[in-house]
């Protein structure tokens, strides 16, 4: 009788895919809690798998957008020197011949406040050569449909037109405070308005390049030079190397010295992030030992009646395996889905979300952009269902082993 009912068992190979596979499809069968608990696992997966797709590709579209947009505005090196170049136009050509050198651009540059009825607002005054402004900023410029403008005019960003309430053709005041002498106060007209949806967006204000070196007490001359790189993280380097070709006088500063804080916040941020949310996958890799260990004491009498009928504890082995890891990628599938999904809307729900509740989740005062960036690399992706279906395996391997170890005497003894 037994062999026979072996032979038949046979007949459905491999078997124990088969029954994990009945086993995975009736859930917890007529035990609900048993249900409830696999519910509760294949949830958390999703929940785990999905949400550390979408971080990772949010964080990877903050350093995206630090690479490709903040220092496609900001200088990778900045030459400076204190009393002024007079012969810059030279000196540039010497920046330019180094090796990994991009782009150089004469400057003058001026901090001070400007003033419009009652209002005043903290600004950096760039002063810029119509024939010689940086590719990121002329692309800046271009979107908005402005030109570098001419004499005492001025553009400004739209975070500082709108906290002054100005519109275009009016006329403000600059105030530049000198500790070595008077006080200059210089009157502009806005003649356009730009966007570069950073936080450089709280200084930035670009003039003509002579009357801002005027403003600045160095007429004629320029502060130094803004240089673009291959490579962001060689500018250190490369600073060094620029200085030694250079006339006695020049210093240099680079972006890691004024956003060199901002990429590491990124990356820590990051890494502390996916690890809070790998802690999901990993409660939900806990749920899945639970409800294969329920499982296993709720079928108790049929393991015992296999092994009777000639399973070997190796497919009893099997068996809860394979309900266990089929629970996980039923997960993981689902939750990559979502997660590719969300990538591809969450950009979207943010905007709605802030127009009907009338709200700024991103503000360049607090965070580097004012939108939501997000960069999706499928090898994330990967990385992410290995790392959660090798968790999720670990997770069935002692419930599955606890199964392989019953003694069918013991469990039947009393039927």
């Amino acid at each position: 009788m037994v062999s026979w009912w072996n032979w038949r068992l046979r007949l459905y190979k491999p078997l124990p895919l088969f029954i994990g596979l009945r086993y995975f499809s009736a859930g917890g069968g007529d035990n609900r809690l048993v249900s409830f608990i696999s519910l509760l696992a294949i949830s958390g997966l999703v929940l785990g798998v999905g949400l550390l797709i979408i971080v990772l590709s949010v964080m990877n579209g903050f350093d995206r957008e630090l690479r490709e947009r903040i220092l496609s505005v900001v200088p990778h090196v900045q030459i400076i020197h204190q009393q002024g170049v007079a012969d810059w136009r030279s000196d540039a050509g010497l920046i330019a011949r180094q090796p990994s050198v991009t782009e150089v651009t004469p400057y003058a540059e001026v901090n001070g406040l400007v003033h419009f009825r009652q209002t005043s607002r903290p600004i950096q005054l760039l002063g810029l050569e119509a024939s010689a402004v940086p590719a990121g900023l002329q692309t800046v410029l271009d979107e908005a449909g402005v030109s570098l403008p001419e004499g005492n005019q001025l553009l400004l960003s739209e975070v500082l037109a709108e906290s002054l309430n100005i519109q275009l053709g009016q006329r403000l005041t600059l105030i530049v405070p000198s500790a070595e002498g008077p006080t200059v106060a210089e009157a502009f007209t806005l003649a356009g308005v730009f966007a570069t949806h950073t936080e450089i967006d709280q200084l930035l204000a670009i003039g003509a390049l002579p009357v801002v070196a005027d403003v600045a007490g160095i007429a004629g001359l320029v502060n130094g030079f803004r240089v673009q790189i291959d490579d962001q993280f060689n500018a250190r380097r490369l600073g060094y190397q620029m200085l030694e070709g250079l006339p006695f006088g020049y210093g240099f500063r680079d972006w890691f010295q004024t956003h060199g804080n901002l990429y590491q916040a990124i990356q820590l941020s990051r890494n502390m992030v996916v690890l809070l949310i790998f802690m999901i996958i990993a409660i939900a890799a806990f749920n899945v030992i639970s409800m294969l260990m329920m499982s296993v004491m709720d079928k108790r009498r049929d393991i015992a009646i296999l092994q009777t009928l000639g399973l070997t504890r190796r497919e009893i082995l099997q068996l809860f395996l394979t309900q266990g890891v089929l629970i996980g990628l039923f997960g993981i599938l689902i939750g990559v889905l979502l997660g590719v999904l969300g990538c591809l809307w969450v950009a979207d729900l943010v905007l709605w979300l802030e127009s009907l509740f009338g709200v700024t989740f991103l503000n360049t005062e607090v965070y580097p952009i004012d939108y939501i960036p997000v960069d999706l690399r499928w090898s994330d992706v990967l990385k992410v269902s290995l790392a959660a279906v090798l968790l999720n395996l670990l997770a069935t391997l002692y419930p599955a082993l606890r199964a392989s170890r019953m003694v069918p005497a013991d469990e039947l003894r009393y039927e």
